[in-house]
């Protein structure tokens, strides 16, 4: 087995990374002399040599290595390291007593798991894998063993970037595959749908909405196939809007409602851009507003407009709310903090002058696990808000 290069930090940098544990080690905080082969496992050493802990190695990007393993004790990352790894994963799952009301979840998440850049979701018989840095391609081979032979799943479709670039990796392609929650039913289209074919971080949020929805007129905006729309259904709303602005997946939310025998309830689909959406609806006719846009930024330099967003759609479904009306709303772009998103919110109750009150603070379900050292993982974010 090849050596593992070891790389040095820069003088003084070394103390502040025992006492923070953050994953991500930014190239400022290397000497010019560390240097290795994108995906390639390094030992990060301080300034005297001294190793701190293991990690993939990138020397494109500004997050240069990535760790997985902390401590100065030899290690040799094999294949018996990562399926022990992987296996851990799969047994914390086992525990979660959720999921025994569904056949979709996430596996692997990332630094959440110690598999940085490795994300893993369970669709029935299907999975998905999405490898976002080099070192995670380079565990494509042990994840594809470990999902065929310990999962026993049926077929591997890898996620890239660019749909025209991504590929089934293994076994029978299934375009279209059928999962359950709570005992309904949705068609996940895996190679075409957004992230990797459904929301499963909302899945906790979806039955909540169910609890409210008894007797109410919901507007569901940024639908994607339904989700939200369909457990307001099924809670027994009385009257729905799906709002999407991707023909694709907004032609699955009747198909999605049909499908668990609530085509009938009142229903309309807007294939239509949200904000627009807004300013169409008439104020006081809906009860529950959901809000879950996709990520407004995906950079640290674009959050200021991010955050006008968020203050404008929220100014514009505050406004629409009767009195008692419930407002569940979210944010996943890891660059908005829990803290600035409700501040966001602050400003947009300010702006229409309703009073509200947090009824739930809302968060991606416990197979969406979090390292408590790496908060950029606290992407999804959201409340429960009743308007005055």
């Amino acid at each position: 087995m090849n050596p593992i290069p070891r790389v040095r930090l820069r003088p003084g940098k070394a103390a502040k990374i025992r006492s923070q544990r953050h994953p991500w080690l930014f190239s400022g905080a290397f000497s010019p002399e560390a240097l290795a082969e994108a995906g390639q496992t390094v030992c990060v050493c301080d300034e005297y040599g001294n190793p701190l802990g293991y990690g993939f190695w990138d020397p494109q990007h500004p997050i240069r290595c990535r760790v997985f393993a902390w401590g100065g004790k030899k290690l040799q990352p094999t294949s018996s390291f990562w399926q022990a790894r992987f296996q851990a994963a799969l047994q914390l799952r086992q525990t979660l007593p959720e999921l025994s009301h569904t056949n979709a979840y996430r596996l692997f998440n990332s630094e959440g798991d110690g598999l940085p850049g490795v994300i893993a979701d369970i669709y029935d018989r299907v999975a998905v894998l999405q490898l976002r840095t080099p070192g995670a391609e380079k565990l494509q081979p042990a994840l594809v063993r470990f999902l065929t032979e310990v999962l026993q799943v049926q077929a591997i479709y890898l996620r890239r970037e660019s749909t025209a670039t991504s590929e089934w990796l293994w076994g029978q392609p299934q375009p279209m595959v059928i999962i359950q929650e709570h005992g309904l039913h949705f068609k996940v289209s895996i190679a075409t749908g957004q992230k990797t074919g459904f929301f499963l971080d909302q899945r906790h949020n979806r039955q909540l909405l169910r609890h409210y929805a008894k007797g109410k007129a919901v507007a569901d905006f940024f639908a994607y196939t339904g989700g939200f729309t369909v457990y307001a259904a099924a809670g027994g709303a009385t009257r729905l809007l799906a709002v999407e602005i991707m023909p694709e997946p907004a032609q699955l939310i009747p198909e999605n409602l049909q499908l668990n025998g609530l085509g009938e309830v009142p229903h309309e689909v807007w294939c239509q851009d949200a904000f627009a959406a807004l300013e169409r609806l008439e104020a006081g006719k809906w009860d529950i507003i959901v809000l879950d846009p996709p990520a407004f930024t995906h950079h640290q330099d674009a959050v200021p407009q991010a955050l006008r967003g968020y203050r404008e759609i929220h100014r514009r479904a505050l406004s629409l709310l009767p009195a008692g009306g419930l407002l569940f709303t979210f944010s996943c772009s890891a660059h908005i903090t829990p803290q600035l998103f409700r501040d966001a919110i602050f400003q947009a109750a300010m702006a229409v002058d309703r009073p509200i009150q947090i009824l739930h603070f809302l968060h991606a379900p416990p197979d969406h696990p979090i390292d408590f050292f790496h908060p950029q993982g606290e992407y999804l974010k959201g409340f429960v808000l009743r308007v005055g």
